[in-house]
């Protein structure tokens, strides 16, 4: 009876062990996923499907439970930083699911009890993760006293109203080009209409070679030009495409123009009815100063102002006194003497300047090569450097006389005058016997030789009374100790008429022509074209270029850029099509065809 007993009270005890079991293993089962299938904790660990659960110190930020980016299979914590729980079945509450996670890693400092439940469970994405995330932006804050200039391109943006992640964004959207892209942000989104007072701005260029790029530049922007900006009609203005001048804050580069010369000033000139006009001309006068004077550089680019498009324009320099363009000396603010340096335009616009002065050339007349006898008409000259006292005006103006008054008496008299130390003239016959010689003591010949092959070639309106730029310097500071042609400029009024029959440049102006826009004839040219020394130091420019291929070259590359860019020029909304950059371009290669005739060996 008693091994009896003894038997029933173990089989008793082998039965209560057997269903405490089974219940602990349904509750893991059920706390784990309704409706899941559990096995025993040994039979979780499935590498192939690891995740591990990491929980950072920022408490602040809810955040995903995360897989490894890294095919990783095991997960590893650092000992230093976290801990690694590995739940037996002997001491789990919990067992998470196999297919989300097998390990919890938790850093020491901010142990908390990990949750199986995917649904409430969240720990914060690692950074090498590409789980979505919520993230909290930093503020972004402006130092107090900062000036734009001293401020990053995002705290530019931040004090303009702009996102910048959302700028950038809006930039992909427009980037489906081959010109760069030159955006404008104005102060408070104002309309830029003022061709005298600037508007601050941020500058962003893109779409361009990593070098070149600009983020949120501080500058000013204000329109430019006279018929092309309409005179300043604001209402104009606001319905057309106009000119440009940007003045950054410090000297910048754009672009790379100019072999990456920092400048403070360029300009965008618009397209208009073709784009080419300037670019040729430019180009063309890069090839025949070959790098001893100064002419612009340029290139192409689309220009947006705050998000608006104003098409097609010409990136170019301003010309101005500047080390890395015309190299004049700059004198000291408030210095009145007169030996300084000039910067000269033939201006039909220089009452509108605060210093000018009339030319009269003597009020002679003139025979030009076709054979036409006018009387020179007067023109206006601006000074467009600073100017501190009147004398400096009476004494440039003076100069500027007196030098064509050598010119005249030298070709047309035979008389020949120079200058005495004190720039007064004085007979020069026992020192100069040919107007040569006479001329060239005071005139860069060189310099005029090349301006007037380029605007021979492009038949421009304006250079006789616009647009048309000299440089003399008396400190004797630079390389500037004659009366210097340079900077050619503005030839959107060229490539008229035939291309073919007759001189433009070095001849007047056709009375048609004169009776509907006045006589713009350039007396200097016209002079200097009625000599047989000067056409023939014409005709070895010439034949040393284009012996050498150097014109042609230059065609055939603007046939390129059409072709380049034909989809970027077919911009209807201003007129700018490849069609007729093609024409124009043909019409030049016309010109220089018959101009070698006239010239050639």
């Amino acid at each position: 009876m008693k091994k009896r007993f003894i038997a029933l009270l173990l089989a008793a005890s082998f039965l209560l062990c057997s269903c405490s079991g089974t219940t602990e293993n349904s509750a893991v089962s059920s706390d784990a996923s309704s409706g899941t299938t559990s096995s025993s904790a040994e039979t979780t660990k499935e590498p192939e499907t690891e995740t591990t659960t990491t929980e950072k110190s920022e408490a602040e930020t809810t955040t995903t439970v995360a897989t490894k980016p890294e095919n990783t299979t095991t997960a590893t914590p650092e000992p230093e930083t976290t801990t690694v729980v590995t739940p037996k079945p002997e001491t789990t509450t919990a067992t998470p699911k196999p297919e989300t996670s097998t390990t919890v890693a938790v850093k020491p400092e901010t142990t908390t009890t990990a949750s199986p439940k995917p649904e409430t469970t969240t720990t914060k994405k690692p950074v090498t993760t590409t789980t979505p995330v919520t993230t909290t932006k930093k503020p972004i804050v402006i130092p107090e006293g900062a000036e734009m200039s001293d401020l990053t391109p995002e705290q530019r943006y931040y004090v303009y109203g702009i996102d910048g992640d959302k700028q950038q964004e809006y930039y992909k959207t427009i980037s489906n080009i081959k010109l760069p892209v030159i955006h404008i942000s104005t102060e408070n989104k104002q309309h830029i209409l003022s061709r005298e007072d600037y508007v601050n701005c941020l500058v962003d260029v893109f779409n361009c070679d990593e070098e070149y790029k600009l983020d949120a530049e501080y500058a000013g922007i204000r329109v430019r030009g006279n018929s092309t900006a309409h005179y300043g009609d604001e209402a104009q203005i606001l319905r057309d495409q106009v000119p440009y001048r940007i003045k950054f804050d410090k000297k910048t580069n754009m672009l790379g123009l100019n072999d990456g010369a920092e400048c403070k000033s360029w300009v965008l000139l618009k397209s208009q009815w073709n784009v080419m006009p300037d670019y040729i001309a430019f180009k063309l006068a890069e090839a025949i100063m070959n790098g001893e004077y100064y002419s612009s550089d340029c290139t192409f680019a689309y220009v947006y102002v705050n998000k608006s498009f104003k098409g097609l324009y010409l990136l170019c320099e301003q010309n101005q006194i500047n080390k890395n363009r015309v190299n004049l000396p700059e004198h000291e603010e408030g210095y009145t003497g007169t030996d300084i340096g000039y910067f000269l335009e033939l201006d039909n616009y220089a009452a509108e300047n605060p210093y000018w002065f009339t030319m009269d050339y003597c009020g002679e007349t003139l025979t030009d090569l076709e054979g036409t006898t006018r009387q020179l008409v007067p023109a206006e000259y601006t000074i467009k450097n600073d100017i501190y006292s009147q004398e400096q005006v009476d004494f440039i103006s003076q100069y500027l006389s007196d030098v064509y008054k050598i010119m005249i008496q030298a070709i047309k008299y035979e008389k020949y005058y120079t200058f005495d130390e004190n720039y007064k003239l004085i007979d020069a016959s026992g020192i100069y016997d040919n107007a040569y010689d006479t001329i060239n003591a005071v005139v860069d010949l060189k310099s005029v030789v090349n301006m007037y092959i380029l605007y021979e070639i492009c038949h421009d309106n304006d250079c006789g009374e616009g647009s048309f730029y000299m440089a003399i310097d008396f400190s004797g500071q630079s390389s500037f100790n004659k009366l210097t042609f340079t900077a050619p400029w503005d030839f959107n009024w060229a490539y008229g008429d035939s291309a073919t029959g007759r001189y433009y440049a070095g001849a007047f102006n056709d009375m048609s022509f004169v009776n509907q826009y006045g006589d713009r004839t350039n007396p200097w040219f016209v002079l200097l074209m009625g000599t047989d020394w000067f056409k023939e130091l014409v005709k070895e420019k010439w034949n040393e270029m284009y012996g050498a291929g150097e014109i042609t070259s230059v065609l055939s590359g603007c046939r390129e850029t059409i072709n380049k860019y034909w989809d970027e020029f077919t911009v209807k909304k201003y007129g700018a099509y490849p069609e007729c950059a093609e024409d124009l371009l043909k019409w030049v290669m016309q010109r220089v065809v018959w101009l070698n005739k006239q010239w050639k060996n």
